[in-house]
């Protein structure tokens, strides 16, 4: 699945890190991770690309609780939301530098295990503001990641030094959270407390400089990719009143996205498309025959109509017209018809016992109907309506009188 990765400015900051405003964008695709695009506004949405959105590190602190029991589920989902977010409340007061309320919390992906577990806490005004200017600019969030997390234990640690050469930032994280220490504009001297065997990353405007500082080769790995490593990460702390309502469907949805634009299932597309369009002309194919077969029906229709009663001058309803036309011929040469009152008494009397015996009769337009003694029945007898049936006739049912006609 194409990812549009966008990691908004911290808040208060600048693009240099200073207290300010004119803070910067940053935003890069999946496909594409060499281009990393920085502006001060927005990026537009990308279509066909879920958006993830990446939390800087100076937006986020990390905390470490050891929840009371009860309050996650197996999964890590929260068995009662208010009672969870009281206790991280709670728990992590007195180590906050702003009122709890306005205060994002999200758990570690692994927050179903027993032992203490790590909390990410953001300001939730901010990410409320920029998740609505995301949306107005068309983009759909699939989730939010940080830009850094803790590490499990045991993982190695690695030096990462980002931004540009006058104001970089050396950010490292480890089983204890996320550490940064800015670079001002000609420091020369290596800053203190930097873990000794951690291996050495930088983008390219910060190489130079962290070579210089500390003495060994950086590996180069540009913005974008890095963008791109921190996406693919456990994390999302799209949680609690910023989680998808419906998380199911937007898991199925994404998984069915991912694999449609992945590039291993690319001859599938191919074979569904090719699939799609044979059926489509088959279809027409089969519609055109079938309307080419109706066509010859009519015609021949029409054909016998007109060879049988050359007075017809115009088609319509060719068997009706056939039906009638047979009707005329048989009244002007004096043989009955089944629309005659004589066929239907015949059919009637022949069918009917004499406990049926109509008290009244009346002929109207091909339709006999008959007025039943009392105690016969409001409706003619199944006997009475399947012997008609087979003769050609139906029966049925209008108010207090039987109807038969052809």
């Amino acid at each position: 699945m194409r990812l549009h990765l966008v990691m908004p400015p911290a808040p208060h900051t600048s693009v240099d890190g200073a207290a300010g405003t004119g803070a910067a964008w940053d935003s890069v695709l999946s496909d594409t991770p060499q281009h990393c695009q920085r502006s001060s506004t927005p990026p537009a949405a990308v279509s066909g690309a879920s958006t993830v959105v990446l939390l800087p590190a100076a937006a986020l602190s990390w905390h470490r609780v050891q929840l009371p029991p009860g309050l996650l589920g197996r999964h890590g989902e929260a068995r009662n939301a208010t009672r969870l977010r009281a206790a991280l409340e709670g728990l992590l007061e007195d180590h906050l530098l702003d009122d709890p309320a306005r205060l994002h919390f999200a758990l570690t992906p692994d927050a179903a295990g027993a032992g203490p577990l790590w909390v990410s806490v953001c300001d939730k005004t901010w990410l409320h503001q920029t998740l609505q200017t995301l949306t107005h600019t068309g983009h759909r969030v699939q989730r939010i990641a940080p830009e850094w997390a803790p590490l499990p234990e045991g993982s190695p640690t690695a030096l990462w030094f980002t931004g540009e050469a006058e104001a970089c930032t050396v950010v490292w994280a480890d089983a204890y959270g996320v550490h940064g220490r800015p670079l001002p504009h000609g420091q020369t001297q290596q800053p203190p407390g930097l873990p000794a065997d951690a291996s050495l990353w930088a983008e390219p405007g910060c190489a130079a400089r962290a070579e210089q500082l500390l003495h060994r080769e950086a590996q180069v790995h540009n913005r974008g990719q890095r963008l791109l490593d921190a996406a693919n990460s456990p994390w999302n702390l799209a949680q609690g009143e910023f989680a998808h309502r419906n998380a199911l469907g937007h898991k199925l949805l994404d998984a069915a996205r991912s694999a449609w634009d992945a590039p291993a299932w690319r001859p599938a597309r191919w074979a569904v498309a090719v699939l799609c369009g044979v059926q489509l002309l088959g279809l027409n194919a089969q519609a055109w025959q079938a309307r080419e077969t109706l066509a010859t029906q009519r015609a021949a229709l029409q054909g016998v109509l007109l060879s049988t009663f050359p007075a017809t001058t115009v088609v319509v309803d060719a068997p009706r017209q056939m039906e009638r036309a047979v009707a005329a011929l048989g009244q002007h040469s004096g043989q009955l018809q089944n629309r005659d009152l004589e066929r239907l008494l015949e059919a009637f009397g022949t069918l009917a016992p004499v406990e049926y015996a109509p008290t009244a009769i009346e002929f109207v337009a091909g339709e006999l109907r008959l007025t039943p003694p009392p105690g016969a029945g409001a409706e003619p007898p199944e006997s009475l309506r399947s012997g008609l049936q087979a003769r050609g006739y139906r029966a049925r049912q209008d108010g207090n009188t039987w109807v038969i006609s052809p």
